[in-house]
């Protein structure tokens, strides 16, 4: 800005006269401009010295007075030694102090979280104010019961005494209940006893006559020589193996190929000879049926000819079993589905059927007066196997056995 000289008005830079009064302005003269410096280009000259006037020194007596010294150059004296500066990269002690308050505290808060690691890990978290708890209370309980005396203590020992007792009884009432409940709800197994399979037996002949039963609810008693079974005194021995085809179906079910088990179920359905015959021929003959019955602990059977050879039979070759090992062998072929191929209808050979009661049969005639009767039968929901075996009794006397017997199962069997 230009201000006039005359009012004061500041004007802009580079008018002439004054905007407010008219007077003309005095502009400002510009400053020289200083002489630019070059910091780097600074270099030092030396200057001659002026020369020294010269000054004569004391001079004894009779000695040479010297002359005037030549003027000279003045020569500069050593310079002084340069200030060491700090190696380069070199930390100061103010930076290395606070890089070792830093470790320390990074060690002290590693130390102070693996403490407190280590003590929750052991459960000494609030262990000590349990512990305190416990014992002020029981501080306070024991200094409680020593005011009330020994009576308060006597009423509590008794008081407790009585909720134990009462506690063992109700537990006992419970365990009582719970026991009852459990035998209501299990199943019953019905048992066929040996005496009452014996009391009927041995009312027709304690030498010739033989019965076996069990029951068969879900028992296959085939390998097993400890089966339950009801026997009568005449139940191991052997007895001609009329109409016993059971180790023959049982064996060609176990041993067999297709074509044995076909014959063996052609023989079990029409008590055919010849397709017991085959299927017997198909498990390696007489000899491989007895391995079979060997081999299942059967002891009492033995087969030593074909299904209806008389000739052999007259001849001495013989069919044996018993009634213990033919009630086995029931409960074995009923456990293989083979029950439902017995039909034979004894009934209408004088045998009486309860009427709750179904029978799958086979019946055998033989030499020695021989009859015999195997039934897997069921009643009551539940199942048994029966075996008669009788010789020199005659067919309406082992008729009327089979019928009192599977009265006497029956009513087993409904108990």
């Amino acid at each position: 800005m230009v201000y006039c000289t005359e009012c004061g008005f500041a004007n802009e830079q580079g008018d002439a006269f004054c905007s407010q009064c008219g007077s003309p302005l005095e502009q400002p003269e510009a400053n020289p401009a200083a002489p630019a410096y070059d910091d780097n280009a600074l270099t030092l000259v030396e200057q001659p010295a002026a020369p020294l006037p010269a000054v004569a020194p004391p001079t004894a007596p009779g000695s040479a007075v010297p002359g005037p010294m030549a003027p000279g150059p003045m020569t500069a004296g050593p310079a002084a030694p340069a200030s060491p500066e700090p190696p380069a990269g070199r930390p100061d002690g103010d930076h290395t102090k606070a890089v070792v308050i830093v470790l320390i505290v990074l060690i002290c808060v590693v130390a102070l979280v693996i403490g407190l690691f280590v003590t929750h890990s052991m459960g000494l978290w609030g262990a000590q104010p349990q512990a305190q708890t416990s014992a002020q209370s029981t501080g306070a309980d024991a200094s409680d019961s020593a005011d009330d005396g020994t009576t308060d203590s006597s009423d509590a020992k008794s008081k407790a005494k009585k909720n134990t007792s009462d506690s063992a009884k109700d537990k006992n009432s419970d365990d009582s209940s719970k026991k009852s409940s459990t035998e209501k709800s299990k199943p019953s197994t019905p048992v066929i006893t040996s005496s009452q399979l014996s009391d009927i037996a041995d009312s027709y002949s304690s030498s010739d006559v033989a019965v076996s039963a069990m029951v068969i609810d879900g028992t296959f008693a085939d390998s097993s020589e400890d089966a339950t079974i009801a026997t009568t005194s005449q139940s191991g021995k052997q007895f001609v193996a009329a109409g016993f085809y059971l180790p023959v179906y049982l064996a060609a079910q176990d041993n067999g190929d297709d074509n044995a088990k076909a014959q063996a179920n052609a023989m079990m359905g029409s008590m055919d000879n010849n397709a017991g015959n085959m299927a017997a021929a198909a498990v390696g003959g007489w000899s491989g049926v007895n391995s079979w019955a060997s081999s299942h602990g059967y002891k009492g059977t033995s087969f030593n000819r074909d299904f209806g050879d008389v000739a052999a039979s007259n001849a001495g070759y013989e069919n044996y079993s018993s009634s213990r090992d033919a009630a086995r062998m029931l409960a074995a072929v009923d456990a293989k589905g083979g029950a439902s191929l017995m039909n034979v209808d004894i009934a209408s050979e004088g045998v009486i059927i309860p009427s709750d009661m179904t029978v799958h049969a086979h019946r055998g005639q033989g030499i020695q007066d021989t009859w015999n009767y195997f039934a897997i039968v069921e009643a009551n929901g539940h199942k048994a196997a029966v075996a008669v075996v009788t010789q020199y009794q005659g067919q309406s006397v082992a008729a009327d056995l089979m019928s009192r017997v599977l009265s006497s199962v029956d009513k087993t069997l409904g108990q």
